[in-house]
Order: C-alpha cells, then structure tokens, then sequence
C-alpha cells in the first residue's frame, strides 16, 4: 500500500492519526495472527477429511468382519448338523 488512500473507508478514518511507523507495527501484529487462525482452520477442516475417511474404512471392515461372522457361523451350524447325523 502507498497511502492511506488504499486502506478501506472504516480502517482509513482510523488510520488518518496514525503515523506510518504505528501502522507498519499494526500490520506486524495483525499478519502472524490472521496466517494463525487461517492455517488452523485449514489444518481442523484438512483433520476432519482423514478423520471422516478414517470412520468410513472402520465402518466398512466392521461390515466386513460382521459378514465374516454370520457365515462361520452358518458354516458351524452346518458342521454342528453333520457331527450329529
């Protein structure tokens, strides 16, 4: 920025009284908290995607393991009935 002229209206009219030395400062302060917050937020949504993928892959191998189950037990069922015969 070359001025003040560049700054929105709100930020301008604060501005005005400060000297280009506060402002500088003001940016120094405000840049490493605004990339702060940004990178979080992109990290939490970016967790929240493998977590999500995560949940899915459980979901599905319990499904698995539970089809897996049913039929060993049909297969000892049919075992159990031959053993008997």
């Amino acid at each position: 920025m070359d001025s003040l002229h560049d700054l929105p209206g709100e930020v301008q009219e604060e501005a005005e009284g400060m000297t280009p030395e506060d402002i500088n400062l003001l940016f120094m302060i405000i840049t490493p908290i605004v990339t702060a917050v940004t990178t979080a937020s992109i990290t939490a949504k970016a967790n929240e995607r493998v977590l999500k993928d995560i949940i899915a892959r459980i979901d599905d191998l319990e499904e698995r393991l539970f089809n897996h189950e049913k039929r060993l037990s049909r297969i000892e069922g049919s075992l159990s009935k031959e053993a008997r015969a």
